[in-house]
């Protein structure tokens, strides 16, 4: 399954938007993290933007990765609603009707729950055990303040952290914990935000240097 030709150019040193060797160093679990953060649930919310700046970054990283390790192309799907390229689990190789791990398979995942819940809901019975459940709530709305549910995002996080893992423990061919894969992202990020720095220090420097 290739990747798409308009991010082909990406992949040629001085001739796309993207400098190859800038990329190649960057752990693939920081892009997927990074990209993540842009999500939008429609078919091109990639396709424009800083979202889209990111996922060439991450394609040039893919295809450096599939370039390494060839066996891995079985694993290399492509997202049913969005269409964008991303590595899943081996037993899920050749599948076309995956969804991918940046938003779509999460939403796909609450469009349904929320589709169950409606048409139970509707029912005699879903009306009884509707009501009962309001009593309860406001029965507990104290103890709830008192004890916060875990939330949909915190949850969606850890899912998304057990991605990555995966991704990682595919590639370096070994297991990847999750706590591992924590402590790698914390690490990037922390590189990440130095490098911006040093770079706003430059340029305020020249500013100042060539300033009025």
């Amino acid at each position: 399954m290739p990747l798409p030709s308009r991010h082909r150019s990406v992949d040629r040193v001085g001739q796309g938007h993207v400098k190859q060797h800038q990329h190649y160093k960057r752990d693939p679990g920081f892009v997927i993290v990074q990209i993540q953060a842009h999500f939008h649930f429609r078919a091109d919310w990639y396709r424009q933007g800083e979202a889209c700046a990111l996922v060439q970054q991450y394609y040039v990283v893919l295809r450096s990765v599939l370039r390494r390790r060839p066996d891995l192309r079985c694993c290399l799907s492509r997202c049913r609603h969005c269409r964008i390229f991303f590595l899943t689990h081996p037993r899920n190789a050749g599948r076309r009707d995956l969804r991918c791990p940046f938003g779509c398979r999460e939403a796909h995942r609450k469009q349904r729950s929320t589709e169950r819940s409606v048409a139970y809901y509707t029912t005699a019975e879903g009306k009884v055990k509707k009501k009962i459940q309001n009593g309860r709530r406001i029965q507990g709305t104290t103890r709830a303040a008192a004890n916060p549910p875990v939330t949909e995002a915190v949850a969606f996080a850890t899912r998304m952290g057990g991605y990555v893992a995966m991704v990682a423990s595919l590639i370096e061919g070994r297991r990847v914990s999750e706590a591992e894969m924590r402590q790698r992202l914390v690490r990037a990020m922390r590189q990440h935000s130095m490098a911006r720095r040093r770079r706003m220090d430059y340029v305020v420097a020249q500013l100042q240097k060539h300033g009025p």
